[in-house]
């Protein structure tokens, strides 16, 4: 009763249900606990129940057992089953105290999923033992036995620093109120290098008066978007700002400092909207669309008007709108590709500027999207004053570009290829590529690769019943207020709905903000699972955990990738290849989960008919990669 009433104390938001867990498991925790330690009690060994992990809110393993300087997640169910969804809450918690909590950092970090009404033999299942009270003691004896670890007190372990990667949006949140990224090591480590290059870069060009054209690239989820973020929000280089002639009422003119050095530009909507919804109104000077702005500069009175600002981040500049795009996305009020306005534009600020293109391998989703990086190099030697610019960029850009009398230097710092957004399992990318075949893998190797993502806590299933999809992330995530899912599917599917809500109305009506920001239990939290977002709307984000519908638009068929039941597109759009598209939105798809992703790939029985059969080869090939089956 004394643990029970502490605990209903420290935890402020405690339920009924979890006091009657806690009334339940405490008294079989005790006589674990001390049939376990029997006399041996010391300060080298201990327990801390309800462990809450600092700014992740809600979450909190159940018990963390501490001795002979081993760490043992004990997560405790009321029930005498295992679920799927339990046994992966375990092994996260255990993830993220092995790679964020300082004490535990070349420690082993074990997970127990104890189902209290379970007695019998403990097993092993994935990375999680699975063992009832019965026996509970014994395992623990025999798995701290082997250890020979340094000791570790709950004194030491409760005053350890907690890091955890930090979502985008979070990121940006936590930078736009503080001025700069907090601490995170992992966020630091991968991005400082690329974030200190452009520094260095962009400090040249000031004290050169010269113009600098900067390609970052990096595979999905590496960081390209927190670094463009981080240059934006960098107050240090204020300093290096000219002043500008501003007109005031009555036809006075003076010189007035520029009150911000960079803006982030992105064409992704999507991305805009949900990142001003999170840092409120005051962002929108830093976080700007580009249709907007390159209005403001070419419109009908903007065609001379300087920038206020010195750098322009372009996202996703491999996505750049080529000549044709912006003519039929801007009704002919402008003449040139996306890469030629922003060149121009950059051409009008005084002395010195720099243009910083963010460029994402194979991401390109849209039609007119297909002209790729060399566009940005022909905007700068077709400028007005080509002499005054360099181009910078990473090796295996910097190489194959045709640069023709522009000078390219090469940047090992510019490329970033480790993936941050699946903690540490870092070869989700190379897994994907493989998958959807651009990459040659055979199902073999994709298979062990896939071995090994589970193995590093990314998880992956597949599964022909949609409510068993969402009930498993519901559950896995109860109570972990921050925690963010959703239903996600391709635009040119035309299988899944009604079961998904894919279809263009669907998604045009979702307010995207709301979809990734409000809290999970409101009605447009895409937590909710029943609204849905394209890959248009969830490229450039992420969440821990998608429900991934695969839809047939994108199959295999006779061992080949097919597009052939794909909705077509409006006429008169050109798109140069459509299959490329294709695999590049479920590049798009697969790839924005931190935690990992449910495949839901219907069975007939949930299919037209005009469908019917459309989706078994490619069901065997997605299981043979290493998917496995969600279980019940």
């Amino acid at each position: 009763r004394q643990i029970r009433l502490a605990l209903e104390e420290f935890v402020e938001d405690a339920g009924d249900s979890q006091i009657r867990a806690w009334q339940n498991s405490i008294p079989q925790l005790k006589a674990v606990m001390s049939h376990y330690l029997g006399e041996r009690s010391d300060e080298n060994n201990g327990a801390v129940l309800e462990y809450a992990l600092p700014m992740e809110q809600g979450r909190r393993p159940d018990v963390i057992v501490l001795d002979n300087g081993l760490v043992v997640v004990l997560e405790l169910k009321g029930y005498g089953i295992v679920k799927q969804e339990d046994l992966d809450q375990a092994s996260a918690y255990a993830r993220d105290l092995r790679h964020y909590h300082s004490m535990c950092r070349d420690r082993d970090v074990i997970a127990i999923l104890v189902p209290l009404q379970r007695r019998g033999p403990w097993e092993e299942r994935d990375d999680v033992l699975i063992c009832g009270p019965d026996l509970l003691p014994g395992l623990l004896q025999q798995i701290t036995a082997k250890s020979s670890a340094t000791p570790l007190n709950s004194d030491e372990f409760l005053s350890g620093d907690y890091e955890p990667m930090p979502t985008l949006v979070e990121a940006a949140r936590r930078m736009f109120e503080d001025g700069d990224l907090p601490n995170i090591r992992r966020a630091r480590a991968a991005t400082d290098p690329a974030l200190e290059t452009s520094m260095r870069i962009l400090k040249n060009a000031a004290e050169t008066r010269s113009r600098k054209l900067i390609l970052l690239s990096g595979v999905p989820g590496a960081g390209k978007t927190l670094v463009g973020i981080r240059l934006s929000y960098d107050r240090s280089t204020l300093s290096l700002a000219v002043p500008r002639l501003m007109k005031r009422a009555g036809g006075i003119e003076e010189y007035v400092d520029p009150t911000i050095t960079s803006v982030f530009l992105s064409g992704n909507g999507p991305l805009v909207e949900v990142l001003q919804d999170a840092l409120g109104k005051e962002s929108k000077n830093f976080v700007r669309p580009v249709r907007g702005y390159v209005k403001h500069h070419f419109g009908e009175r903007g065609s001379n008007r300087v920038p206020n600002e010195h750098v322009l981040i372009f996202d996703e500049a491999q996505r750049a709108w080529d000549r044709e795009k912006v003519e039929r996305g801007h009704k002919g009020e402008f003449v040139g590709s996306e890469p030629d306005l922003f060149i121009n534009m950059a051409e009008r600020i005084p002395e010195w500027s720099v243009v910083v293109g963010l460029i994402g391998t194979g991401q390109e989703i849209h039609d007119g999207e297909e002209s790729g990086i060399q566009q940005w190099v022909d905007a700068v030697a077709s400028s007005n004053e080509p002499n005054r610019w360099e181009i910078h960029a990473p090796p295996k850009i910097a190489n194959t570009l045709e640069s023709g009398t522009i000078k390219v230097h090469s940047e090992e710092f510019l490329s970033l290829d480790v993936t941050l957004r699946s903690h540490f399992a870092e070869k989700v990318h190379e897994w994907v590529d493989g998958l959807i075949g651009e990459t040659e893998l055979s199902s073999t190797k994709l298979s062990e690769m896939g071995k090994e993502l589970q193995s590093e806590g990314f998880r992956m299933y597949w599964t022909d019943n949609l409510a068993k999809a969402k009930s498993y992330i519901m559950n896995r995530y109860e109570g972990m207020k921050d925690k963010r899912y959703g239903l996600i599917a391709s635009s040119r599917d035309k299988a899944l709905a009604p079961m998904i809500p894919n279809d263009f109305m669907s998604t045009k009506n979702v307010r995207k903000g709301a979809w990734f920001n409000a809290e999970q239990h409101h009605p447009r939290s895409g937590c909710q699972l029943n609204t849905c977002m394209t890959e248009f709307g969830i490229q450039g984000l992420e969440l821990d955990f998608c429900l991934v519908g695969w839809g047939t638009d994108y199959v295999l068929r006779d061992g080949i990738w097919s597009n052939h039941l794909m909705k077509n597109h409006a006429r008169g759009v050109p798109v140069k290849d459509p299959l490329s598209l294709r695999r590049n939105a479920y590049r798009v798809l697969l790839t924005r989960a931190r935690d990992g992703f449910v495949l839901y790939i219907p069975n007939d029985d949930g299919l037209e008919a005009k469908h019917q059969g459309s989706l078994e080869e490619t069901r065997n090939w997605l299981k043979s990669c290493g998917i496995t089956k969600l279980s019940d």
